[in-house]
């Protein structure tokens, strides 16, 4: 064997998954079809279950010296202002993060070019996994000096929502959840916080706009719709997008001193799902595996702890602790009951919010100031 791991996608999952097996002394293979320092699309924000992870390989540090803490979560529902502290079972992590992925993505790749176990091919486009007798045994894939190959005990599609991993292995869907929103967002330069270190959400009716500091002196302005309203929004989201903003009563007067700092990026055909994670020769682990719908902003969070764990099962099973069933099987029962609450949370709440934050302000004998 080449190789004792190769792992197509190398941002956040692949990038994790790859450093720390490197550490443990596993030979690994990176294939990443972009260049970096390079932007994707999502959104940024992140807490102290990633930040747990990003202790673990040695970045941390890096990754807050980039982007202010959010120490207080801020909500307005409909009217009524709730504004609490961050909470995290260990003090030194309570606070939130939103650093665009050219930057996070940046900070782990330059992480990873120190493991000595770790080889890394950008641009690199997978073309092929190599089977035998119905077991992947490595990959093909093409560079700009042509085609190249290698085997692997094992192959891992962190490859991301449109893996090329996970449309070779077709793995079965245990969960699926029709797309029920869409998302948009954009930076501002000079965009003042609502309170200093705040992470900002506007709830009215059936819409969330996010209003989080960035990397880069930046602000990030985002907005999550019901879907039914994409046709008529993608038809000029630059005015759209911005005719929402203005209608918020508490951002608007902000706006006037802002300037937007870059394109609008957006989506509106991301589901949920939960696929099965490994099969004969390989696994999948970050947006290969699970998608969440992007309101929740929990992505971060669970590529970074599941490729935790399958850096952890995948070193079991290549030190002859376990066999790959129970290596396997047990990453599979840690990723699912670890994002369990999460996953049912954000598919429940993602055709309607009303019924979520009413609960909550009932849950503080609150009421709505104005009914949308």
């Amino acid at each position: 064997m080449d190789y004792d791991v190769i792992i197509v996608g190398g941002r956040v999952a692949g990038a994790i998954l790859a450093t720390r097996l490197g550490e443990l002394g596993h030979r690994v293979l990176v294939l990443e079809k972009a260049d970096f320092p390079s932007d994707t699309l999502s959104t940024s924000f992140f807490r102290a279950p990633a930040m747990q992870v990003f202790e673990k390989i040695g970045v941390l540090d890096k990754v807050k010296a980039v982007a202010p803490p959010m120490t207080t979560l801020w909500n307005n529902i409909d009217g009524q202002i709730l504004s609490d502290p961050v909470e995290a079972s260990e003090e030194h992590l309570r606070f939130y993060l939103c650093e665009r992925r050219i930057t996070l993505d940046w900070i782990l790749y330059k992480r990873l070019k120190r493991e000595a176990n770790v080889d890394i091919r950008l641009q690199a486009n997978v073309k092929e996994l190599i089977w035998q007798d119905g077991e992947v045994k490595g990959v093909r894939w093409n560079e700009k000096d042509g085609v190249h190959e290698s085997s692997a005990k094992v192959v891992v599609g962190a490859d991301g929502f449109y893996s090329t991993v996970a449309k070779m292995v077709e793995p079965f869907y245990e969960n699926f959840i029709p797309v029920q929103r869409f998302i948009y967002y954009t930076y501002f330069h000079n965009l003042e916080p609502i309170e200093p270190l705040t992470a900002e959400h506007h709830f009215v009716g059936n819409s969330l706009t996010y209003i989080f500091p960035t990397d880069g002196n930046l602000t990030m302005a985002a907005i999550s719709m019901p879907i039914d309203g994409f046709a008529a929004f993608k038809k000029d989201p630059l005015k759209n997008m911005m005719a929402h903003l203005e209608a918020l009563p508490l951002l608007a007067p902000r706006l006037q001193k802002a300037e937007m700092a870059s394109e609008l990026f957006g989506s509106g055909n991301i589901p949920s799902y939960q696929r099965i994670p490994y099969g004969p020769g390989w696994a999948l682990v970050g947006d290969a595996h699970q998608i969440l719908d992007p309101w929740s902003g929990m992505g971060i969070d669970h590529a970074t702890t599941h490729a935790d764990m399958l850096a952890d099962a995948l070193h079991r099973w290549l030190n002859e602790s376990a066999d790959w069933k129970t290596s396997l099987h047990e990453y599979h029962k840690a990723i699912r009951e670890w994002s369990k609450k999460t996953y049912h949370r954000t598919t429940t709440h993602a055709a309607d919010f009303r019924p979520m934050t009413r609960a909550a302000l009932e849950k503080r004998g609150l009421s709505l100031v104005k009914t949308f």
